[in-house]
Formats: C-alpha cells, sequence, structure tokens
C-alpha cells in the first residue's frame, strides 16, 4: 500500500518499541490483492495511526523500525513501506543498505512500482549501488508505471532508464552487459536499449559484438540502438553554422545548472523572475517566449534551447564528454517529465559530440 511513503507530522506523546511492535504484528500480515475495497479502507486507516505512532516515538521509533526491518524476512509490504520510513526518519549510510536490502523483495502486485521506483532513485542518488534493484525493476515488463504528480505514464524501458542512467557508468554497464545473457527475450532487448543510452566505450565495444540486435523485435529499441550505433557525418550547415555560445561558455553554463530544490528556487527568483518580467513587459505571444527560450542561455536546464545545445555540439572536445555525462546524471533529480527531458536533451547532445568527433569509430557503422 506504501503508506509509509506518504509522510506525517511527527506527535509529542511517544509510544514504547514493545508497543510499536505488537502494533506491527496487529497491522500487518495483509496481501490488498486479496482485500475488499471496504476492507483496504479500514486497513489504511491503521496503517496511517500506525506510522503516525512510529514517528511519534521520536529516534527510539526509528531504532526500533530499524530492528523491525532487520528481522522481517516474509512480509513484503511492511518491508517496502518500512523501507520508505526509515528513509525519511534516518538516512543514514548503514540504513540506507538496509533500506536497499528490504525493498529489494518488493511485489509489484501489491505495491505500487512508482513508489518503488522513487525510493530506488533517491538510494542511487545517495551514493547506494541499486543493481540488484534495477534488475528487479527490468523484470516487471511491459509495464506502464503511472506517476501522478505529473500525470506521467512510464514504460518499462523508460522506467529503468532512470535507475540505470543514475548509476556510475562502470556499474550499469556491468550490469546492463550481464542481462544481455538473460533467458529472457524482453529483457535482453531492453538491456541493449539502454546500454545504447549509456554512449561510452564499454558499450559501443559490448553492442558491436553482440549478436542479438536482429532478434529485438521490437521497432523502436531496435531503431534507437543503430541510430546511436551509426555515425552520422555533420551536414554542411552544421558545420557552416557559427556557435552563439563559445565552448567556456557552454561549460560555465552547464556547471552552473540547479540539482537541488534550493538553487531551483534560488534562480526562479533571480534570473528566472527577470525572463519573465522581460516577457511581460514585450507583450511577448507564446511564440516569441519559445523562440527566446530556444535561443537564449538556459537557466534551469538545457532541454528546448536548441542554440545552445547546438553550440556545445559544435564547441565541446573529447574531454567534456565526461563533463557533459555526469551533468547528464545529474539531471535525474526525480521521477518527472522535466528530468526525462533534460537527460535526453543531454543525450542528444552526446550524440551529436560523438558524431562530429567521429569517436568510439572502431565500434560503430560507418
Amino acid at each position: 500500500m506504501c503508506l509509509a511513503a506518504s509522510g506525517w507530522p511527527v506527535f509529542a506523546q511517544q509510544v514504547s518499541c514493545d508497543a510499536l511492535r505488537a502494533e506491527k504484528a496487529k497491522t500487518y500480515g495483509f496481501h490488498p490483492a486479496q482485500m475488499s475495497e471496504s476492507d483496504i479502507e479500514a486497513k489504511s486507516k491503521e496503517l496511517t495511526a500506525f506510522w503516525k505512532n512510529v514517528q511519534s516515538a521520536g529516534s527510539e521509533g526509528a531504532s526500533c523500525l530499524k530492528g523491525m526491518l532487520s528481522e522481517e524476512k516474509t512480509d513484503h509490504n511492511f518491508q517496502f513501506d518500512a523501507g520508505s520510513m526509515l528513509f525519511q526518519l534516518d538516512p543514514t549510510p548503514e540504513n540506507l543498505i538496509l533500506i536497499r536490502d528490504s525493498i529489494g523483495q518488493t511485489d509489484f502486485q501489491e505495491t505500487d512500482p512508482a513508489a518503488y521506483l522513487t525510493l530506488a532513485l533517491a538510494l542511487s542518488q545517495n551514493g547506494v549501488d541499486i543493481q540488484g534493484l534495477a534488475a528487479r525493476l527490468l523484470r516487471f515488463p511491459n509495464a506502464v508505471i503511472h506517476i501522478p504528480e505529473h500525470s506521467l505514464d512510464l514504460d518499462s524501458d523508460t522506467a529503468a532508464l532512470f535507475l540505470y542512467g543514475s548509476m556510475p557508468v562502470d556499474q550499469a554497464d556491468k550490469a546492463l552487459t550481464k542481462e544481455l545473457s538473460a533467458p529472457e527475450p524482453a529483457i535482453r532487448s531492453t538491456a541493449a536499449h539502454l546500454l545504447g543510452e549509456q554512449l561510452n566505450e564499454e558499450s559501443f565495444r559490448t553492442l558491436s559484438k553482440w549478436d542479438g540486435l536482429g532478434k529485438v523485435e521490437e521497432d523502436f529499441r531496435r531503431n534507437d540502438i543503430q541510430v546511436v550505433m551509426k555515425y552520422q557525418a555533420p551536414t554542411p550547415a552544421e558545420l557552416a553554422a557559427k556557435p552563439k555560445f563559445t565552448r567556456e561558455q557552454v561549460l560555465k553554463t552547464i556547471s552552473q545548472l540547479p540539482h537541488t530544490r534550493k538553487e531551483f528556487d534560488d534562480l526562479m527568483a533571480t534570473k528566472g523572475a527577470e525572463f519573465d518580467k522581460q516577457m511581460r513587459d514585450m507583450k511577448a505571444t507564446q511564440e516569441q517566449i519559445s523562440k527566446a527560450v530556444a535561443e537564449g542561455e538556459p537557466v534551469y536546464g538545457i532541454a528546448n534551447h536548441t542554440t545552445f545545445m547546438a553550440s556545445a555540439v559544435a564547441t565541446l572536445k573529447v574531454e567534456d564528454l565526461e563533463t557533459l555525462r555526469e551533468a547528464r546524471k545529474k539531471a535525474l533529480l526525480n521521477i518527472s517529465d522535466e528530468s526525462l527531458d533534460e537527460y535526453l536533451a543531454f543525450t542528444q547532445v552526446m550524440i551529436g559530440l560523438i558524431n562530429r568527433l567521429d569517436l568510439f569509430r572502431e565500434s560503430r557503422v560507418h
């Protein structure tokens, strides 16, 4: 039910650990798929009361919760809810590993995969190795994961991209290469699709030797892989175009992009407010605003800033590829269309730069 992920205010009255354990035993052990709507409504009230009591117990509640989570091996609903709550209450490095190992048992028939995806990404952002969590999501094939906060529906490939895209590149390469030998054709195809997004020497070399491309049935996966594996020479117009932004300006702008809520808010109150005022003063139409964004310097991210992206492709050097890769990884702030757009914008720039410099030519089709 993932009720622990919602969060509640902390209350003053504390409850002992023994009382929490007794309440947990009475509250959990249910299976939502086997319950009626009225049963689920009643159970939701019990769960809300239980997690409020955990929070009200303060540090003792967090310690008690850690103990219960360490001991629990079979109740996957409790493991996920407790992991979500412990992440809020006490996200120490030790607890983050416990949370990862606990939610790795998640049953997607009873736990919202969107909540799983969100928590797994948060763990990855905190430096936790989530290869196992990503592999579990990979085995939820042909899924449509709904993110209600953003009215966003993710297919299985895109959902997995958030997790593999947030990993250190060597981890993602290793994990996805392993999945190319999975017994399930859908897993192999998805892994190849995601490996193509890695855009590094190891991923190009691996895919160039993989004999499974012809067996990828889905057109979108096969086409995406072929796009990155085939060299596309810059057009004469692209070669002749004069970049608006210099390499130094491109790198400086990328280094100043926001990656926290506070950084976003600060920019919205300064540069963002200034841009909005300029547009209001000139009574700009939506078309004029879109053009100003496309041609202007990015403030929040590079997506839709086509002139800046073209300048990046035209001016950056081979040693800047890792800067782009790290910026792309940091762009996955949360499970949202904005994060996805930003990730894909950096991917587009990386592909353009790889083509302009003709990198990894020994592994790509010419």
